[in-house]
């Protein structure tokens, strides 16, 4: 009989017995235990039909079989992806990926694909699923095999990144700097242009309006010219209103965009540079993991 006592207020004991009372002993046990009969149980599974079996065994042909085709197309993707074939290589890569999604190879194939074997990343954000399952799936060997093949050129690559965004980004700052009394000059002239106008256009149409009321109350002509010559003038003035008006918008636009770091040709290719490096050391560090 197997024995386990457990501390109660009463100092009372549960036994646990398998299979039956020992020699010697009452079913109930001692006045201050509880007694819990357990009965022996058959843990050997059954047996498989043979059903059962002939299922497993189609089963597992199938298995075997697209995995064998999985790995047809992927020594086919593979040969056009060195023969310069991308567009056929990547069906394959992808027809590897459907028999055989569990491989990490045909994943990876799709990206080297869309990056040139890791190349040119400008299309690298259309195999991000690719990516992700192939990194998820690759075995610590190879990743350390493609970390020796791949990291040293995408360093180089980065650190090309590095030196050529901090030269643009200098170039920006002094293209910028040249440009901002010109643009700070523009800025200043249409701001006042347009409130000289505004302020001319605002004071005609006050006066023909203080003219107005009046035209009847005095005979002839001698408020209804006047009146007509005002709004007549501010017609006139509301044109060249809304003409500096939209200069005006113009030059605060550019004044603001001088102000800007990287808003130069040569900023955005630093920016370009930057997101570039950015994305190439992220690949190493998945690399190296």
């Amino acid at each position: 009989m197997e024995e386990r006592e457990l501390e109660f207020d009463d100092d009372g004991k549960i036994k646990v017995r398998k299979g039956g009372a020992l020699p010697g002993e009452g079913a109930e046990g001692e006045p201050d235990e509880i007694v819990i009969e357990l009965h022996d149980f058959d843990d050997e599974p059954e047996a498989p039909t043979e059903e059962e079996e002939l299922r497993r065994a189609a089963i597992e042909e199938e298995r075997a079989d697209r995995r064998a085709r999985a790995a047809q197309a992927l020594d086919e993707a593979d040969a056009l992806f060195e023969e310069g074939d991308f567009d056929a290589a990547g069906e394959k890569y992808l027809d590897s990926a459907a028999l055989n999604g569990a491989d990490w190879r045909p994943w990876f194939g799709v990206v080297r694909v869309q990056t040139r074997d890791l190349t040119d990343f400008s299309g690298i954000y259309e195999c991000e699923r690719a990516y992700d399952k192939a990194f998820r799936r690759m075995p610590a060997a190879a990743r350390a095999a493609l970390a020796e093949k791949y990291v040293p050129a995408l360093s180089r690559r980065a650190d090309e990144c590095a030196v050529r965004h901090e030269q643009l980004t200098e170039e920006d700052n002094r293209l910028r700097a040249e440009a901002h009394p010109a643009a700070v000059r523009a800025d200043r002239r249409y701001t006042f242009l347009f409130s000289a106008f505004t302020v001319l256009f605002a004071l005609l149409v006050i006066a023909g309006s203080c003219l107005v009321p009046f035209v009847r109350s005095v005979p002839g002509n001698g408020i209804l010219i006047p009146a007509i010559v005002c709004f007549a003038a501010a017609a006139a003035l509301l044109a060249a209103v809304v003409v500096f008006f939209v200069r005006f918008l113009r030059a605060r636009t550019a004044l603001r965009h001088n102000k800007r770091a990287g808003t130069t040709p040569a900023g955005e290719e630093a920016r370009v540079l930057a997101e570039t490096e950015e994305l190439i050391r992220s690949i190493i560090d998945d690399l190296n993991k």
